[in-house]
């Protein structure tokens, strides 16, 4: 393998939601969290919304043994905050706590879907200050999961066919 060089801007002959490109403008890609369309859901709370640390978040609270990261070893390890929370990232685009305003937070969860050129996501961080943990959600506003889409496309199917059987008499 050679040098790694860096990639040319290639100019789309048709604008791509993906890319949020226009024909003219070099292709760059979209941002999860760029050109929203209507407002975030927010939370706060002392407890994480997201389901995925819930119960050992209570854990390290209470004091109580936590499983070990299995990347690190394994077992159960009563865990201080900074131990538990030391392989979590930080979340660049929204590093601020939404309870005291500190900007010492790690992300612990985050999820997004792009569908259609249309986006879902939802993420979450736990602030280290005030151990409040801070939720974050979008949705664009015609968002559907692959399966909503097809059932809205099935049921207006049906619905279209009813009408021309009672049209027909057929009803």
């Amino acid at each position: 393998l050679g040098p790694i060089r860096p990639v040319r801007s290639v100019v789309n002959s048709f604008p791509s939601p993906l890319t949020m490109a226009s024909p003219s403008e070099p292709t760059v890609p979209a941002s999860y969290c760029s050109s929203l369309q209507t407002d975030l859901t927010t939370h706060v709370g002392a407890a994480p919304r997201a389901v995925v640390h819930a119960s050992e978040w209570a854990k390290v609270i209470a004091g109580e043994p936590v499983e070990i990261n299995p990347s690190i070893g394994h077992g159960f390890k009563v865990m201080t905050v900074d131990e538990y929370t030391a392989l979590w990232k930080r979340n660049d685009d929204f590093p601020d706590c939404l309870a005291c305003g500190g900007m010492n937070t790690k992300e612990h969860h985050f999820v997004q879907t792009w569908c259609r050129g249309l986006r879902r996501w939802e993420s979450e961080t736990l602030c280290l200050d005030c151990h409040m943990f801070s939720w974050r959600s979008y949705a664009d506003p015609d968002f559907a999961t692959p399966e909503e889409h097809e059932k809205a496309l099935w049921e207006s199917m049906l619905i279209e066919q009813a009408e021309k059987n009672r049209v027909e008499g057929r009803a």
